[in-house]
This record gives C-alpha cells, sequence and structure tokens, in this order.
C-alpha cells in the first residue's frame, strides 16, 4: 500500500473499496528546524448518504516527527458521502504553535 502526499487545497477522491495511506508535510509550514510536533487527526462529515461513516486508524508521525500520515478507510462510507479530514498539530515550543491543516475526502465509485 503506497502512501499520498497532499496539498490542503487538493480534495481526495476514494472509492467505496479503497484503503488508502494520506500523508500531510508539515516541513513546508514554517517550522524552526529544531521544532517537533503532536498530531491529531478529526473527520467531520460534510455529506453523509449511508448509515455508516468514513473511519481512520493508524495515525502516525514520520521523517523526524515532521510528516504525519493516517490510513482511511472508506469501506466504511457510501459513495457519495464527503468528509473534511483535519490534521492539526502543536509544536514543542514555548510558546507552542497549533496549526492545522484540512482536505475534503470525496467517496465516488470509479
Amino acid at each position: 500500500m503506497t502512501a499520498i502526499t497532499i496539498r490542503p487545497s487538493e480534495p481526495v477522491e476514494l472509492d467505496p473499496s479503497d484503503k488508502r495511506v494520506v500523508q500531510f508535510d508539515w516541513d513546508a509550514e514554517n517550522l524552526a528546524a529544531s521544532v517537533t510536533i503532536t498530531s491529531v487527526f478529526t473527520i467531520s462529515v460534510v455529506t453523509q448518504i449511508g448509515a455508516t461513516a468514513l473511519t481512520k486508524d493508524n495515525p502516525s508521525l514520520l521523517t523526524g516527527n515532521r510528516k504525519t500520515q493516517v490510513r482511511l478507510d472508506a469501506t466504511t462510507a457510501t459513495a457519495g458521502d464527503e468528509y473534511l479530514l483535519a490534521n492539526t498539530v502543536t509544536t514543542d515550543e514555548s510558546p507552542a504553535q497549533v496549526k492545522e491543516q484540512s482536505i475534503r475526502v470525496l467517496i465516488r465509485n470509479r
């Protein structure tokens, strides 16, 4: 399973049979070289057709704690659903910074 690094402005389309790893690259976010981050992923419903929703698992930090990833499981969603996946990070600086990137996830039959 290959991971894709996404840009916040680009929506991700998943087939209802997909389980895909997506990554956010925080190195491009003007962080000082010595800063590390902690990460939280959330999924919000924009449109939900079926009774079940998009799920996520296996969140992790990569590349010296500067890249984050999560696996999205579209098998729990329905074609026509739309979600907002947000990744919020907190830096270990003093005072800490909190930054967020989000993308739209569209469930489409391919």
